[in-house]
């Protein structure tokens, strides 16, 4: 600078120190006024997007704002005439190769991120009121976070009680359950299947954010990906279903059970694909239903497939109502005497026998049905010779005092097998 000799510095120094005090102060006001017009827009309920959009326009850049895994939610332009393309994704390497820079700034609730607002633009647009801007914005989208985070919370309670309303059959008149479902998004006017997931009791309580935790958000995940249309509530130990089935009368129920167990299984097994390290859960599903008033029977159901299905088969494992066959009823009169009387009438004979006997003719009894008789069959599997079998089998009939080809007899004892099999896996 070329200054006339008769110049004062004192003067000079002041001139400057107001040129930028009252340029900082300018640029202060417009942040501020900036701020104001979003907070009042977020007041009206703009929503962030109405938010985000606003501030595009008036620092003519784009606006990008992240989720704390840095996912993109909004993607915001000027809508200017030389606004440049942003890159797919959106490192800083990108963003140089096409001449633009960015600046970033947390959205936080108390001390969590919950996201991340940036200005993008060419780095010779950017001064200090981009930076001063974002530093009061962000206390806004926060409130927006805060705000959707809390609507979310009150719209997954009202969803929560309408699903368990309809699973219970807590309401009064059948079309306003429809109705009240329908302004949930959800048709059950449509045929429904009941499932049900539940950690196993030996697992701990697993921390908030840890993979393990996270069971139950991926499994909703999956499931409304496969069935885009199902109403899922998802805990920390358990996730219930109401699965819309597309009803194809050419298919007995058998079928669409079978091809139901299916699906459900290459869903779980895609969950445990996402991550390896999940805790050990188990699944029960009910009958089809074919109407809302026939929910709660798929729902009992369900519950049963589970507690039976795990008891006698082992956890992690999924359990379908349907092929528990005489267990649906055996469950029932567990604890009752008439199942264990008629459990000790039926076998006792056997039962009383020396402990190596008793345990080597009540596995041939078994073999004899899993084979339906076939002493060939029999001998196969068993891996006896056929005279050791029929040595067994005319000692199971001596004990018995009555021949296997008596159909009641034979009903009795797979019957009483089944209900040993019950009581060994309650004890």
């Amino acid at each position: 600078m070329l200054l006339p000799l008769s110049t004062s510095l004192e003067e000079i120094e002041r001139e400057v120190i107001t040129f930028v005090v009252s340029f900082r102060g300018e640029i202060e006001r417009k942040a501020t006024e900036i701020a104001h017009q979003l907070m009042q827009l977020s007041i009206q309920g703009a929503g962030i997007q109405g938010v985000c959009e606003h501030l595009a326009r008036s620092c003519d850049k784009w606006v990008v704002l992240q989720d704390p895994d840095e996912q993109v939610r909004f993607r915001v332009s000027s809508t200017g005439e030389n606004t440049p393309a942003l890159p797919a994704i959106l490192t800083e390497e990108a963003l140089q190769h096409r001449g633009l820079t960015r600046i970033m700034v947390p959205v936080q609730i108390r001390h969590e991120v919950v996201g991340y607002l940036s200005l993008i633009g060419t780095e010779m647009d950017f001064d200090y009121l981009e930076r001063l801007i974002l530093g009061q914005v962000a206390p806004i989208i926060a409130l927006e976070f805060a705000r959707e985070r809390e609507r979310s919370e009150v719209e997954s309670r009202y969803s929560v009680e309408a699903l368990m309303d309809v699973l219970q059959g807590n309401y009064q008149q059948a079309d306003e359950m429809l109705a009240r479902a329908r302004l949930l998004g959800y048709d059950l006017a449509m045929p429904q299947v009941v499932v049900i997931f539940e950690l196993t009791a030996g697992e701990p309580e697993y921390a908030t954010g840890s993979p393990r935790a996270q069971w139950s958000k991926r499994l909703r995940d999956e499931l409304l990906r496969t069935w885009r249309s199902s109403w899922v509530s998802s805990e920390a130990r358990r996730v219930i279903a109401l699965l819309p089935i597309t009803e194809n009368n050419a298919h007995t129920e058998s079928e669409n059970e079978k091809a139901l167990f299916t699906r459900l299984e290459r869903t779980l097994a895609r969950v445990q694909q996402s991550n390896g390290s999940l805790p050990i859960y188990s699944g029960g599903f009910g009958r089809l239903a074919q109407d809302l008033q026939a929910i709660p029977q798929s729902y009992r159901e369900a519950q049963q497939a589970l507690e039976i299905g795990r008891r006698l088969f082992g956890d992690g494992r999924l359990h379908s109502f349907a092929r528990l066959g005489i267990y649906r009823l055996l469950s029932h009169l567990y604890g009752h005497e008439e199942l264990s009387d008629f459990y000790k009438e039926t076998l006792g004979p056997l039962l009383e026998s020396d402990s190596r006997s008793n345990s080597a003719l009540i596995e041939t009894l078994e073999g004899f049905f899993r084979c339906n008789g076939n002493l060939s069959e029999m001998a196969r599997t068993m891996h006896f010779h056929r005279n050791t079998l029929l040595y067994r089998l005319g000692r199971i009939e001596e004990l018995l005092g009555r021949p296997l080809e008596d159909p009641e007899l034979r009903l009795s004892l797979q019957v009483a097998l089944k209900i040993r099999h019950l009581l060994s896996k309650r004890s």
